[in-house]
């Protein structure tokens, strides 16, 4: 018996072809697998990072750096002749911005204190002159009184001489008759001279005393001019009246020079306030006419407003300055996180991917932001979706104050940062 030999696939062909086509098979039905399983895992890492993920999340969906900003302005109208700074130039407060020039400022008041000092001065000078006169004519009046006082005195002196010896005169005339009538007595007793004669005699010696009793007055009355004299009191008439005129005249004129000195005073006085004014109204004008606009603040130059040439009104804005000392961050945050912020909530900030997280503390949060508002800062707020909600925080970065270089650093407002609610 013949025994048959088992089919190798190996040496057949056909069942060789029949693996191969079941092995493609087997490989062809797997890559569909493959490919629906890769779908499905996108699928859902995709549903995850737009729905589930954002529900998770506490970051914000916009933030931009942000800086209030201020505005400089012109407090005069004129042109813009000068301007210092440009756009990023950094400012310290007194540093000069801009020169408006207004040639046509009112001159006015500087006119009429200009007046009023030249009328001051001209008084000034007008009693100056009556000063120097009346002093003048005080001196001639004086020395006139003294020559007339001690020429009166010396005449009063001579006529109390005279009435002194005319006292004695009428003295040694009653002495006489008085020896007279004591001689006729005696002769009158020894019968030699008749009664006639003695009568005579004692009538003479009776004159002679009434004449002594009248020299005698008329000495005391001189001896009481001499002491009146003595003491600028003349008895007369036309050299007491001249004397006298000559005492009231100098009196007068004393009494001139004594308002002029005092008017003078009142004068100085006056034109040393009518002269400060007039220099501070000089140094207004001066000051107006070429009025140098300077910064009050720190900060960085956001916008030129006004360049060179331009005409601008008083209270226009020349330059808006950021101010980088209040470096913060506007951040949009969704609805779902509104009842999760508060003032005093802390945002970590990054500007960089690679940088660190810096603190930022929320000041403000404002369901949407006006004009006006926005109008105060150096860059519009990002876009908001309807329901969310802007926080403004300033960034603390760990210190109270920051070091102007790091503001200098920060203050880029307008810079795309990330934002999220520190937990």
């Amino acid at each position: 018996m013949r025994l048959s030999r088992p089919i190798s696939s190996s040496s057949d062909p056909g069942c060789r072809v029949r693996a191969t086509r079941g092995r493609s098979r087997q490989r062809g039905a797997f890559v569909p697998k493959l490919a629906g399983y890769a779908l499905l895992a996108f699928v859902l890492w995709l549903m995850i990072s737009t729905l589930v993920a954002p529900l998770l999340s506490a970051q914000a969906t916009r933030a931009v750096l942000q800086a209030p900003v201020g505005l400089i302005t012109s407090p005069i109208s004129g042109v813009v002749t000068q301007m210092a700074v440009h756009s990023r130039d950094t400012v310290a407060p007194g540093s000069l911005v801009a020169t408006v020039r207004n040639p046509t400022v009112s001159q006015e008041i500087l006119t009429t204190l200009t007046t009023q000092r030249l009328a001051l001065q001209s008084q000034l000078s007008q009693l100056g002159n009556q000063f120097k006169a009346d002093s003048q004519e005080m001196r001639s009046v004086g020395q006139q009184a003294q020559v007339h006082r001690q020429a009166s005195l010396a005449q009063t002196w001579d006529s109390w001489e005279i009435a002194q010896r005319q006292r004695d005169v009428a003295h040694s005339v009653v002495a006489e008759q008085e020896n007279k009538v004591r001689t006729s007595e005696a002769l009158l007793k020894e019968g030699a001279i008749s009664e006639q004669v003695m009568n005579a005699a004692e009538a003479q010696l009776s004159t002679a005393r009434a004449n002594a009793a009248v020299a005698e007055q008329a000495f005391a009355g001189q001896a009481q001019t001499v002491v009146s004299a003595g003491q600028g009191a003349f008895v007369g008439t036309g050299g007491n009246n001249l004397f006298q005129t000559l005492t009231s005249r100098r009196e007068a004129l004393r009494n001139s020079i004594d308002r002029a000195q005092q008017d003078g005073s009142a004068i100085v006085k006056q034109l040393k306030q009518i002269t400060q004014l007039e220099e501070d109204e000089r140094h207004r004008v001066e000051k107006l006419a070429a009025y140098q606009v300077t910064a009050t603040q720190p900060g960085l130059v956001h916008t030129v407003l006004m360049p060179e040439g331009a005409y601008v009104t008083a209270g226009a804005s020349l330059v808006r300055v950021t101010d980088c000392s209040r470096i913060g961050v506007v951040a949009v945050f969704p609805a779902r996180l509104a009842k999760r912020l508060s003032i005093g909530s802390v945002l970590d900030v990054k500007i960089g991917e690679n940088t660190a997280a810096m603190p930022a503390r929320v000041e403000q949060l404002l369901p949407v932001a006006s004009d006006a508002l926005q109008s105060t800062y150096s860059v519009p707020f990002p876009y908001a979706e309807q329901g969310s909600i802007y926080a403004v925080a300033r960034i603390e970065d760990g210190q109270s104050q920051q070091s102007p270089a790091r503001q200098q650093t920060l203050c880029v407002p307008g810079k795309v940062v990330s934002a999220s609610l520190r937990t």
